[in-house]
């Protein structure tokens, strides 16, 4: 009898050391961003590529309820990244409850290390070789380069193809910007001003500000700089912001270093 309640006072010290120890681990993680889709520690995606995986993220969701969210830590805590990223993926929720189509691109810069993590829905569109190709044929090359904002916008394209093609549905990227949907490996990344369309729209705004000054003191102008400064901030506010639909990791994905 004895040794039965010693037993059983052993096991309770077990399972309450697992139970702090997951509760330590999901703190230590980070929580997403008011975005969700992109989460940028590192500091290394161009504000351009930022809204482009926003955007499309959102549309993705709206038709499929499949979530690809980008990652960028400075710091593995310590942690394997193939580990981390199976417990980020599970803490964001990544992807829908019933369907559990997520996929996280998880970049650590610092360690010259990334990890794309695949739920269970996306494991037939996206096995681990496949994962494994884009990897290292769309995302590294330029990662080499230390030119991340296009190596992710390149392998974030190809994943979203696949997803596309996968559950039949065209997210009309080219209307949220045509230069990056069209981004290639002989298609750099330009700014908007180097196209004429670009550079006829900045002709465009230059000539309306100068005849707002010249005839109406910068009225109009003052206007709209006071309006996207104090409106635009009240109205973030009452936004609410994405998050995630409550997917589970599958455990498949694969690794790349540069």
């Amino acid at each position: 009898m004895n040794n039965r309640k010693i037993l059983l006072f052993f096991l309770s010290l077990l399972l309450l050391f697992n139970s702090n120890l997951i509760f330590a681990i999901e703190d230590y993680l980070p929580d997403p961003s008011y975005s969700f889709y992109v989460y940028d520690e590192a500091n290394i995606i161009d504000e351009q590529v930022e809204g482009y995986i926003i955007e499309t993220n959102k549309k993705l969701y709206q038709k499929t309820g499949a979530q690809i969210v980008v990652a960028t830590i400075r710091d593995l805590r310590g942690m394997d990244i193939n580990r981390f990223a199976s417990e980020l993926f599970q803490k964001w929720g990544i992807g829908s409850r019933e369907y559990d189509n997520g996929l996280l691109i998880l970049v650590v810069p610092e360690d010259r290390e990334l990890w794309i993590e695949v739920g269970y829905g996306l494991e037939g569109a996206l096995p681990d070789g496949k994962v494994g190709n884009i990897i290292e044929d769309y995302i590294t090359p330029y990662f080499k380069e230390n030119d991340y904002s296009s190596g992710i916008l390149s392998g974030f394209n190809e994943i979203i193809n696949e997803v596309e093609r996968e559950y039949n549905v065209q997210l009309e990227r080219e209307n949220i910007n045509e230069e990056l949907y069209y981004f290639s490996d002989y298609n750099p990344i330009t700014t908007p001003f180097l196209s004429l369309g670009g550079l006829m729209l900045a002709v465009g705004v230059i000539f309306l500000i100068f005849i707002d000054f010249k005839f109406f003191n910068g009225l109009l102008t003052y206007s709209l700089l006071r309006g996207m400064r104090f409106g635009g901030s009240s109205s973030s506010g009452r936004r609410r912001g994405s998050s995630g639909g409550g997917g589970r990791s599958g455990g498949g994905g694969a690794r790349g270093r540069w």
